[in-house]
Formats: C-alpha cells, structure tokens, sequence
C-alpha cells in the first residue's frame, strides 16, 4: 500500500505531464483523430528533443571532464578581468541555440568557475542573434536593429555587473552537479 502512495505522491508532482494528459484525453472526446494527430506530432517532437538534449548533456559531461577548471577561472573568473567579460560579449552573441542547450552549458561554466557576471553578459549578448539581424533589418529597419544590438552589447556588460553584485559570492564545486 506504501508503494500507491508513493505513486501518486510521485505523480501528482509532476502536474504539467498530469495536466497535458487530461489536455489529450479531452481532445480524444471531442475528436479522437485529431488528438492522435496531435499525440503523434509531440512524440516525434519530444523523441527529436531528447536525442539534442541528450546530446548536450554529453557535450556538457565532456566539457566537465576535459577543460581544465583553473582554465576557466582564470579566463571567465574574477581572475579574468575585464578580459573575460569581453570574452563573453562575444561568446554570447556568436552563440546559437535553444535555451534548454544555453543554461545547461551556463551552470556547467559556472561550476567550472565562471562569474556570475560572464554568465549574465553571455545570456545578454545572446539576444543579438547575428544570424537574425538581416531579417530583423528587413522588417523593422536597419537603424532600429543596428540601434537595438548596439545597445544590447554596450549594456551586457553593466548589466552582468549589476547581476553580478546581486549574487551570493559562494564557490560550487563541482560535486553538486550530481545532487
């Protein structure tokens, strides 16, 4: 009987799959092809997914094991000046991708020694999108998007700074990444 409780314990904190659940199996009453439609079309998302996610988790554990942490410290650390928040200027506007592949490789940076600031300019800088700005020129002009990623750069630094200040200033070792 212990084990029921702790099934439904278990189940009932993960509302969000509950609730996408009741979603399918409302949509299975008002039209059952649809829904199957539509349940095909999340597998196939989510198995797509998954294999990036599982492939970014891999990158990660890499990058854990192979860059050296004092690497790191002395280049994305305090250690690293106002070198490092540059560094991340660039990193973070050249980077691409969702952000369940950005935060994931973000919490691997900070527990190999980045600073908060860098973690907090690389999410800045990462709104500019290099690839994006022709298309954003082309609907909304090119002095706004010239405007606009200028002020994104010129304010990614103050602005990790500030996050920065904010931050409890606690060293994490890298053994919480198992917790």
């Amino acid at each position: 009987m212990n084990w029921a409780k702790n099934f439904l314990g278990c189940l009932f904190r993960q509302y969000i799959i509950l609730f996408v659940g009741f979603l399918y199996l409302g949509a299975w009453y008002v039209s059952p092809q649809k829904a199957l439609e539509a349940i095909r079309y999340g597998a196939n998302l989510f198995a797509s997914v998954t294999i990036l996610i599982m492939a970014v988790f891999a990158l990660i554990g890499l990058i854990q094991v192979w860059v050296n942490r004092d690497l790191i410290g002395s280049l994305l650390g305090k250690e690293g000046g106002f070198k490092g928040l540059l560094i991340a200027v660039v990193c973070g506007s050249i980077l691409i991708g969702p952000s369940y592949v950005i935060f994931p490789l973000l919490m691997s940076l900070r527990h190999l020694g980045a600073r908060w600031a860098v973690i907090a300019i690389v999410l800045a800088a990462w709104a500019i999108k290099p690839q994006m700005l022709p298309i954003e020129a082309e609907f909304l002009g090119f002095p706004f998007a010239l405007v606009r990623g200028g002020l994104t750069i010129l304010l990614a630094i103050p602005l990790g700074l500030a996050v920065e200040w904010f931050m409890p200033d606690e060293k994490q070792p890298l053994d919480t990444l198992e917790k």
